[in-house]
């Protein structure tokens, strides 16, 4: 039987603020899961939020997805840094120049520079790769190559730019981790659905248990832990209870 700690699920907070209050409040979620709240909220809500969450137990994944010119991508990232949220995300495709080292730090990767910001506030740098929202044949047309391949691509870059963390689906996770070069890295896994459950928009999806054994370091689920009918705290436990019934039932020879 495998042994889930509370910081391996990621819930995708997709509620309004009095409804994040109240889960934090009443502890429906085990202290130290992580709560990822993405650029929307923050646009309906002020960034103090990072903080609540954190002083009462609950680290913060702030899914900001940047992509800008250089410059702006670590003056967005720095708007949330200043509340040292414990990890805080980019997408890949704000790479810019390749180029780790230079005299001229305006030539250097805007990943790179991402990663140093986050670094000096000791909050985890992460990078999204291909949103599992993206089904392959998309992805071909889009990249001119496979998911799996675009993805290693960033992976690639985002390592030599001293990332600590990336975003990709199950199914890219295990090529990953069977590379020694990636050891560093974590794995935060989107597009998790239990047995039967509607994919709704993501394409690339797994089981909870799957997605674990193939590499997995935290799974992000949105849906699979707010959805039912009743009081929001009520259906957070029982939701997150059938989460890890999954997982565990994985492992049992």
């Amino acid at each position: 039987m495998v042994n889930i700690k509370p910081e391996q699920i990621i819930w995708s907070a997709d509620v309004k603020l009095d409804g994040l209050r109240e889960v934090v409040d009443s502890k429906a979620l085990p202290e130290g899961t992580v709560i990822k709240l993405d650029r929307l909220f923050f646009e309906e809500n002020d960034k103090s939020i990072i903080t609540y969450c954190q002083e009462n137990g609950y680290p913060v994944f702030v899914d900001a997805k940047i992509v800008e010119i250089p410059d702006k991508v670590v003056a967005i990232a720095n708007t949330y840094l200043k509340y040292k949220p414990w990890m805080l995300n980019v997408m890949a495709g704000a790479c810019s120049t390749g180029i780790i080292d230079s005299d001229n730090p305006k030539k250097i990767d805007a990943l790179k520079r991402f990663a140093e910001a986050c670094a000096e506030v000791e909050t985890k740098s992460c990078a999204v790769t291909v949103l599992t929202s993206k089904s392959s044949d998309l992805c071909e047309k889009e990249f001119n190559s496979y998911a799996n391949d675009q993805v290693l691509f960033y992976v690639n870059l985002m390592n030599d730019c001293g990332l600590t963390d990336i975003v990709c689906s199950a199914q890219e996770a295990e090529e990953i981790r069977n590379n020694p070069a990636f050891d560093k890295l974590s794995i935060n896994t989107p597009g998790i659905r239990l047995p039967n459950s509607s994919t709704d928009d993501q394409q690339r999806i797994m089981t909870p248990a799957k997605a674990i054994q193939s590499g997995a370091d935290r799974l992000v689920i949105g849906r699979n832990i707010t959805e039912g009918d009743g009081d929001i705290t009520e259906r957070i436990k029982r939701n997150y209870a059938r989460i890890i019934e999954n997982i565990q039932a994985g492992y049992i020879a």
